[in-house]
């Protein structure tokens, strides 16, 4: 099949797919990164992808209103044709596991052709496996499960020369190691051999404290040593945000209200790292989470302010499992006297 017919089966199922999802927008700034790759992708122009990833794949590179990394919009852009939550038949996947073959070995001096060749090879394990909780997979899912993360690990092996100044490598490998059950410390040199790379991939940092976990075979003491080390390793650029951000997304995934109570987290460090984080970047977004941690904490005048400043602009997603609930208890604590 010649890489034309390709490129049209994925854009007929591209459009299908998008057709069948609602999309959200991550970073208000700059959704046209994300369109842009996204566009391309769709229409199979390579060219055009390769030129994108030339202005958004460099490392230390971030949105101006959020401080997202480009890195991370590029990428999201792959997610929105890739992604294995499109809830489309595995025909679609496997067009895509054949376009980016070629693209892989068409261009082999290529980072973006063999990272993105074993991005589809994740994405469709996933499909493969399904979404359903662990005891409803099924032993032949679990197979071929692990059988298309075992391609894609050996894709990324084969290119880790190649890759050697990007950290989606080891992000994508972290990945892939923790679902084939990596020892914690072959995971932490796959880690810090990205930070290396880029220290500010910040997704990096969340995808090895999500593998320190108790989910994961962890424990919260490692989760707390890991979050003073990249304090530490964050501090002299960005004050103590990497301290907050860690501590909340430990928060929303694992200990939820018990935060304070469950781990060393201390809501005087995590407020200079939430003040730290608007004053380089005053979106709505961080300051939702910084009223909704104010309000975990019982500080009624640092959720004052940021209620008073996000105004209208109230975000569920960063407001816990009960999102209307929870914004509502935090106002009417807000308003005592």
């Amino acid at each position: 099949m010649k890489f034309i017919n390709f490129s049209r089966a994925l854009c007929a199922m591209t459009l299908m797919a998008l057709a069948v999802i609602t999309a959200k927008a991550q970073d208000q700034v700059a959704p046209a990164v994300q369109d842009l790759v996204g566009t391309a992708y769709r229409w199979g122009d390579f060219a055009e992808l390769e030129r994108l990833y030339a202005i958004y794949g460099k490392a230390g590179v971030r949105s101006e209103l959020t401080g997202t990394p480009r890195l991370d919009q590029f990428w999201k852009g792959i997610g929105e044709i890739n992604n294995s939550n499109l809830r489309v038949t595995d025909e679609y996947y496997q067009q895509l596991d054949a376009l980016t073959r070629q693209w892989a070995h068409q261009y082999p001096q290529s980072v973006l052709a063999q990272l993105l060749y074993a991005k589809t090879l994740m994405a469709h394990a996933w499909v493969r496996r399904g979404d359903g909780y662990v005891n409803t997979v099924s032993p032949t899912a679990w197979a071929e499960f692990r059988e298309y993360l075992d391609l894609a690990k050996e894709q990324l092996q084969k290119t880790e020369a190649l890759a050697a100044k990007d950290s989606t490598w080891n992000r994508s490998m972290l990945e892939i190691g923790l679902h084939l059950d990596w020892d914690r410390e072959h995971l932490m040199q796959v880690f810090e051999a990205g930070i290396a790379k880029n220290p500010d991939d910040d997704d990096l940092y969340f995808a090895m404290q999500k593998a320190l976990l108790p989910k994961w075979g962890g424990d919260l003491k490692a989760v707390d040593r890991f979050i003073a080390w990249a304090d530490k390793n964050t501090r002299e650029k960005r004050g103590l945000e990497m301290y907050a951000r860690l501590y909340a997304g430990l928060s929303y995934g694992q200990v939820h209200q018990t935060l304070f109570t469950s781990t060393n987290a201390s809501w005087t460090s995590m407020k200079i790292g939430f003040e730290d984080r608007l004053k380089r970047y005053p979106h709505t977004d961080h300051r939702n989470m910084y009223a909704y941690f104010a309000c975990m904490a019982n500080d009624r005048p640092a959720l004052q302010e940021q209620l008073e400043l996000i105004g209208g602009k109230f975000e569920p997603i960063f407001w816990g499992g009960y999102p209307e609930r929870t914004f509502e208890a935090c106002k009417k604590m807000a308003q005592q006297v």
